[in-house]
């Protein structure tokens, strides 16, 4: 199915999510008398869901007085429906969140405070601790993360080797990134540009800004930037721009796919949780990942969960959603099942086992990882409520630099209104 550039971005792997919904139960009788029936509700592919469903019956050979009714959706139409669902108190029991989401349902009293079942109901210590950065608010912890992904440059080795485009090295900069890509464009355009454009794409901003020690938001939520860094960063996407670097507009807005895959551009930031879906594919072993350019003395990358696991605060099995929990994050028979679907296991151990076993895209990408670890920052806190409606503002209001409709000088201010109103700063 086609997939947007702007869909990939919005949730991890949610981009392959299904246009539609989803249901299903376990299959293994009805467990409801016993009051023992959980409800399970997760965005995601039709992938995902065969998986996850196969976890969930491993769960229930395990522990047959409890038994999970899954549903899934898209990712939009899974929180529109989480929104109705909270609201009138029928909440899933068990339910994957996002860090778009966790701060706003937890302030509203919603998700369940699992910092005192830590280490004797759901155990943690075998899972990446950078992660859990994404799930605290205070000193409370409202999820717990399902996966592991962090940013990467794919790129097509041998057509930049063909340009005489200098490879991505330790220490590159932003500045090479734009000589690379223009060589590039010059060699193979112009129906093929050196690099899909990425400055609309809040993401990348916020790994531009961890590099000179900013961030899009402050810890207590707050916006981590100012207008002069939105217009530099804009800025520089008009230099990539007169270079002849970056995809043009009617190429970047395409909505079938994204360049890269299409082969109209030789290099694109993506989550690497996506790089296995179209690239392998159309590239097999030509393309190579590598770690973002740098503005200063770090990558400004983190490690993410590309989902987290919660639990409903007015759930009537808190005992049982948070042995499926423990069990779904930490069962190595689980783990096996679930392979890469939610991105690199969060479970170390797990992980260790699942990388022996890994091919083609998925070996590349664990390398990659297992690369550049070392490097990543922790996750992020989450962000303030509003912060999805800045994301979507940033893309909108880039499009008119993009388009050479507006200044980067004339579209900062627009969206520094934009986010005072979203935010309610």
């Amino acid at each position: 199915m086609a997939v947007s550039r702007r869909t990939l971005l919005r949730g991890g792997l949610a981009g392959l999510a299904l246009a539609g919904t989803g249901a299903a139960a376990t299959g293994c009788g009805d467990s409801g008398d016993d009051g023992k029936t959980l409800r399970f509700a997760w965005w995601g592919s039709e992938e995902r869901a065969k998986v996850t469903q196969k976890v969930v019956d491993l769960f229930h050979t395990k522990h047959p007085d409890i038994t999970i009714k899954t549903t899934y959706a898209a990712f939009d139409p899974y929180f529109q429906k989480l929104a109705t669902e909270m609201s009138g108190g029928n909440a899933p029991d068990v339910l994957q969140m996002s860090e778009r989401y966790v701060r706003e349902y937890a302030e509203r009293n919603t998700l369940l405070d699992l910092t005192p079942h830590i280490g004797s109901k759901v155990q943690t210590a075998d899972l990446e601790q950078k992660l859990f950065t994404s799930g605290n608010i205070g000193d409370k912890t409202y999820g717990l993360p399902m996966g592991q992904t962090t940013h990467v440059l794919q790129y097509d080795a041998a057509r930049w080797t063909e340009a005489g485009a200098k490879l991505p090295a330790d220490g590159w900069t932003w500045d090479d990134l734009r000589d690379a890509s223009a060589k590039v464009s010059a060699k193979f355009g112009p129906k093929v540009s050196g690099l899909s454009d990425p400055f609309g794409i809040e993401d990348w901003f916020g790994d531009w800004l961890r590099q000179q020690g900013k961030d899009l938001y402050t810890a207590d939520g707050k916006l981590g930037y100012t207008e002069a860094e939105v217009v530099r960063w804009w800025q520089m996407a008009v230099d990539f721009k007169n270079a002849k670097a970056l995809t043009p507009p009617a190429v970047t807005s395409n909505t079938t796919n994204t360049p890269f895959p299409r082969k109209e551009s030789t290099a694109e930031f993506c989550p690497d949780s996506t790089v296995g879906m179209t690239s392998w594919e159309t590239y097999g072993s030509e393309f190579k990942l590598s770690a973002f350019p740098t503005a200063g003395t770090s990558l400004g990358q983190f490690t993410q969960p590309p989902m987290m696991l919660s639990i409903a605060q007015r759930t009537k099995n808190q005992d049982a959603a948070l042995t499926f929990a423990d069990f779904f994050l930490n069962d190595p028979e689980a783990g096996a099942l679930l392979g890469m679907s939610r991105g690199l296991p969060p479970n170390l151990k797990i992980r260790q086992t699942l990388s022996g076993t890994l091919k083609d895209e998925w070996k590349m990408v664990a390398d990659y990882e297992a690369l550049v670890s070392p490097k990543l920052l922790p996750a992020p806190p989450p962000p303030p409520k509003g912060a999805g409606v800045v994301k979507t503002q940033f893309q909108r209001i880039y499009d008119d630099v993009m388009n050479g409709t507006a200044t980067p000088e004339k579209a900062a201010p627009r969206l520094m209104s934009e986010i005072q109103q979203a935010l309610g700063a």
